[in-house]
């Protein structure tokens, strides 16, 4: 199945900057300075992650499987980096190549999250670490109701976007140790009030 919004795309390239300003933008750079070695940033995007990673971190592999996405990424890519147009079902790269993943705003927007999640796990090398920014289906009833009521319609306008993942749940299913994320939330962020973000191993 294809993956192309170009709407979504340009809205998210043109005031992404908003919400990197707040607390989700103090949240990524957090999390991507643990960043090291060889680095998966899976679902790219527009490009976010690129300026916030540290020294340690040797080579980019960015996926993005979005044409439209792809092409606010590009000017971004540093000299170390691959860009690939591809699934993170499918990614195209050799088992056991990557220090670092990086899984910022994109387990939300998968189709497949068990397949990408094998995916992650064949593509990291011993020792090899996930670093995690996700927004999350919430704990309270009363905001998870509203998630579940609204959850089409925000697909529709977020380029696929859902807002009812339970992604720490779904993350522990496949094997990896959770206990590494917190969760913290939102303000004013409708349907997107909850997130996590930590190490993941």
């Amino acid at each position: 199945m294809s993956v192309h919004h170009p709407l979504f795309a340009q809205v998210y390239g043109r005031f992404g900057d908003v919400v990197e300003a707040g607390r989700i933008g103090r949240a990524r750079r957090e999390v991507l300075a643990q960043a090291r070695g060889v680095v998966l940033d899976l679902g790219a995007g527009t490009g976010a992650n690129l300026v916030h990673l540290p020294d340690a971190v040797t080579a980019v592999h960015a996926v993005e499987p979005d044409p439209s996405m792809i092409r606010w990424l590009r000017p971004r890519l540093p000299a170390h980096a691959t860009l690939h147009q591809a699934r993170g079902e499918d990614l195209p790269l050799p088992d056991a190549g990557v220090d670092t993943v990086l899984a910022t705003l994109t387990l939300c927007s998968v189709q497949d999250v068990p397949a990408v999640l094998a995916e992650i796990r064949r593509v990291l090398a011993p020792g090899g670490q996930v670093l995690v920014l996700e927004h999350v289906l919430a704990e309270r009833a009363v905001a998870a109701l509203a998630q579940r009521a609204f959850r089409l319609p925000w697909q529709l306008a977020g380029g696929g976007c859902s807002p009812v993942r339970d992604t720490p749940k779904v993350l522990a299913g496949a094997g990896f140790d959770v206990s590494g994320l917190r969760r913290f939330g939102v303000r004013g962020a409708l349907l997107a009030s909850e997130w996590v973000t930590g190490v993941v191993v």
